[in-house]
């Protein structure tokens, strides 16, 4: 089985903070799992950030995508590789109850 998983970053939630403005302190992301034979599982989630160092702070404005990621660090990738794990296990299962076999009397 192929599943291809698709993380998104749907929100930062950010506030005025440690005399800066618009801190990103909570990413909000997802992830949709597909094995392409009509079998979907998402999985939404969160992860707060420490204190920005304000020698090193982005404005807001100019954040990219990139720059997020970049924040979440290795903890993050360990954490998503368990959800991928997870979601493919989910998407075995699926597949195992929606196969059968015997006879219809």
């Amino acid at each position: 089985m192929t599943v291809s998983h698709t993380w998104t970053i749907n929100s930062l939630e950010y506030a005025d903070k440690y005399g800066l403005t618009s801190v990103v302190q909570q990413v909000n992301w997802a992830c949709i799992s597909d094995d392409g034979a009509g079998h979907i599982v998402g999985k939404d989630g969160f992860t707060r950030l420490a204190a920005p160092d304000p020698d090193k702070f982005t404005d807001f404005d100019t954040l990219t995508e990139v720059d997020v990621i970049a924040w979440l660090g290795v903890d993050f990738i360990a954490e998503q590789e368990a959800i991928n794990s997870a979601a493919i296990q989910k998407l075995i299962d699926a597949e195992a109850e929606a196969a059968g076999a015997g006879v219809p009397w």
